[in-house]
């Protein structure tokens, strides 16, 4: 059986000045990526289809990245790993996009595998916040 001293200890890493910072780290990062891939898709004239659809899907990629570091520092108290279960939807909705995008592309099933990979990570964060949950 679990003591409530380890788990008030267990609470205080998802409290963390550490994962404070890697969040605006990560917020900063996707927000310099949107910024450069939209500059650049605004200034270049007559781009091929690819490179639209490509660029699009960096800009929702890292849109998506930034809006769950928001989210993860506007949260005062513990998360429950919710924001893990968060992470692992967009993982899962991008892999999806990658593999579809890929063969479309005339590359066949070179993104398959980032399917199930996305997928495994998605239900670990389910397991965990409901494990968490239960505490």
């Amino acid at each position: 059986m679990i003591s409530a001293e380890e788990t008030i200890a267990g609470l205080h890493d998802s409290l963390s000045l550490r994962r404070r910072v890697r969040s605006v780290v990560q917020l900063c990062g996707a927000g310099a990526v949107v910024v450069l891939v939209g500059v650049l898709w605004l200034t270049e004239d007559r781009l091929p289809a690819r490179a639209l659809v490509g660029f699009a899907a960096i800009l929702l990629v890292g849109l998506g990245v930034m809006a769950r570091a928001v989210y993860v520092l506007r949260q005062r108290g513990h998360l429950f790993a919710k924001d893990r279960v968060i992470a692992g939807w967009i993982a899962s909705g991008f892999a999806v996009l990658l593999s579809i995008g890929l063969a479309l592309a005339g590359h066949g099933r070179l993104g398959l595998p980032f399917v199930p990979a996305a997928l495994a990570y998605l239900l670990f964060t389910h397991l965990a916040k409901r494990r968490l949950e239960r505490r």
